[in-house]
Formats: C-alpha cells, structure tokens, sequence
C-alpha cells in the first residue's frame, strides 16, 4: 500500500485498522476547525481593515447548517474525550466544549426552525462582530478537541 494511503487509514482508523468509537472524529475536528477559523477570523481582520480581502457572503441556511454541524462535532468532542480529568485543563476545555456547542446549536437551530415555521420565535438579530468571535473560539475547540490523543 502507498505511505500516504497507510497514513490516512491509520488516522481514520486507528493502529489496528478498527473504527471504533473515535473514528473519524479527529480529522473532522480539523477540518471543520480550520473552516470555522477561516469564517471567523478573516472577516474579523477585514472589518479592522487588516487584509484587504474577505470571504464572499454567504447565504443564512448555509452558515446556519455549517452552525449545526459544528455544534455536533463539538458535542461528540466533550463527550467522546476521557472522562479520568476531574479537573484541571482539560476537564475546563471539555466544559467550555460542551457550552460553546450548546450555544452554536441553539444560534443555528433556532433561526433554521423559525424559517420553516416550526417554531413561532427567533433569536434577535446577532452583531457580526459576535458571529465572528463565536466561530473563532468554536474553530479553537474544534481544533484542539482533533489533536487530543495524536
């Protein structure tokens, strides 16, 4: 098999070639770390006229949907992670995990229920600023929730 390939399945899969609980959690984890980092920061540089440029804008279900994923990848990271810290750093980090998914989901959900009238209320109309720092330390989470345990 080719080194690249042995490397993937090692991380998709683990040592022994088993998907078990872990799964291709860690490498979801990144990548969607990096994408919530992406649409957090470069906006936020943009808006205090550091870089010249900024992502396109994008329609409100995506950032919705991509809210909701990321809120489910965090909420599999504060659950799927070791619970033998009773405190300490990483009980803290499985914690603030935890709120932050709990917040995203909401921030996502309700306005994509409301939308389909499911629901009769919305959330009040949210600063960009705020988004941009929510997706920040979201990506933040996510990225360190991947490279526990590399």
């Amino acid at each position: 098999m080719f080194p690249v390939a042995e490397g993937v399945m090692k991380v998709l899969f683990g040592k022994k070639g088993q998907m078990g609980m872990m799964g291709p959690r860690k490498p979801i984890s990144l990548l969607l770390g990096v994408v919530f980092l992406a649409f957090g920061l470069i906006p936020l540089l943009n808006q205090f006229k550091i870089i010249g440029f900024t992502i396109p804008t994008l329609p409100n279900i995506v950032l919705q949907v991509l809210g909701i994923i990321g809120a489910v990848i965090l909420l599999w990271d504060a659950i799927s992670e070791g619970m033998t810290a009773m405190m300490g750093f990483p009980q803290m980090a499985r914690m603030a995990t935890f709120v932050m998914a709990l917040v995203l989901l909401a921030i996502g959900l309700i306005p994509l229920l409301n939308s389909m009238n499911i629901i009769g209320f919305t959330l009040p109309v949210l600063a960009a600023i705020i988004v941009n720092v929510l997706y920040i330390v979201t990506g933040a989470l996510l990225l360190y929730g991947g490279t526990q345990g590399f």
